[in-house]
């Protein structure tokens, strides 16, 4: 219960895979945000920034998440802000966990964001 009475939802531990696909000119150097929906609600935009060269041909990229629980996980939404020299993105693939269920999900792109 938060300090004004109303109870919060327990947080969930997510884990977020981004794969890059493996084509010239793959990486991209913008800014990623990721929205995940699911049958409980939504992530809202989460920006996926971390140490090091993200986003870079045929790397796969993690992140954690600490979100309500979102239940069945139905859809994403991803992309960027087209910041940076060669914005364009190869994205092959994206696979989300919950790490308290080990439930994955995953969704293929194949195509330039």
């Amino acid at each position: 219960v938060l300090a004004d009475g109303i109870a919060s939802l327990p947080l969930v531990p997510y884990k977020i895979e981004v794969l890059t696909g493996d084509r010239r000119g793959a990486g991209t150097d913008s800014n990623v945000h990721i929205v995940v929906y699911g049958d409980a609600g939504d992530s809202g935009k989460r920006v996926l920034d971390g140490p090091g060269n993200l986003f870079e041909r045929n790397q796969t990229d993690v992140f954690g998440f600490n979100i309500i629980d979102l239940g069945d996980i139905k859809k994403i939404r991803i992309g960027h802000d087209n910041a940076g020299f060669g914005a364009s993105w190869f994205l092959e693939k994206v696979t989300i966990t919950n790490e308290k269920t080990e439930q994955k999900w995953f969704f293929l792109c194949g195509k330039w964001l």
